[in-house]
């Protein structure tokens, strides 16, 4: 008899029913909070792609403009390195050609290059970055929802087709 006192009561070890319902209703709260996030952030998908398209365009709008600042310079870079009995003629043509107030301007350019261009490049990297951990996420929880039992009638409620990949249930 002191043998038996020993072992375990196995029937005391079983979970009641309505403990098995409390866990199962607790999992199927997280499971449906967790699909209303990424409902919401699906939702601002579109959103956050026109920000970065937006943000793009404006960034080739500046290096377009860049571009051409460059090309500028190094023509006159080119046309300095001319021989000095070149230079004098070449400097009087060239500081008649300059506008006062557009080398005024200058820091002011520059200024703003740093303030908007800069960002915008960060911007757009951390857009990419976003996206990414995003379209993975979505994926993932695409599959885990396809293996759930009742993907299928949940599927034909909300009018969606099931990918060739997916068994039909």
């Amino acid at each position: 008899m002191a043998k038996n006192s020993r072992v375990p009561s196995a029937v005391g070890a079983i979970p009641v029913v309505g403990d098995l319902m409390k866990q199962a209703d607790t999992q199927a709260q997280w499971l449906q909070e967790l699909v209303e996030q990424n409902a919401r952030l699906v939702g601002q998908l579109p959103a956050t792609i026109k920000t970065f398209n937006d943000s793009l365009e404006r960034f080739n709008q500046t290096v377009g403009r860049l571009d051409r600042m460059v090309t500028q310079v190094e023509t006159a870079t080119n046309q300095l390195v001319a021989p000095m009995s070149e230079l004098a003629p070449r400097l009087e043509r060239l500081v008649a050609a300059i506008d006062v107030n557009s080398v005024r301007e200058l820091p002011g350019v520059l200024d703003a290059l740093r303030k908007e261009a800069l960002p915008a490049l960060r911007a757009a990297t951390d857009t990419q970055r976003q996206l990414a951990l995003l379209t993975t996420t979505v994926d993932r929880i695409s599959g885990l929802l396809n293996d759930l039992p009742g993907a299928g009638l949940v599927r034909r409620f909300t009018g969606s087709t099931p990918r060739p990949d997916e068994p039909t249930v």
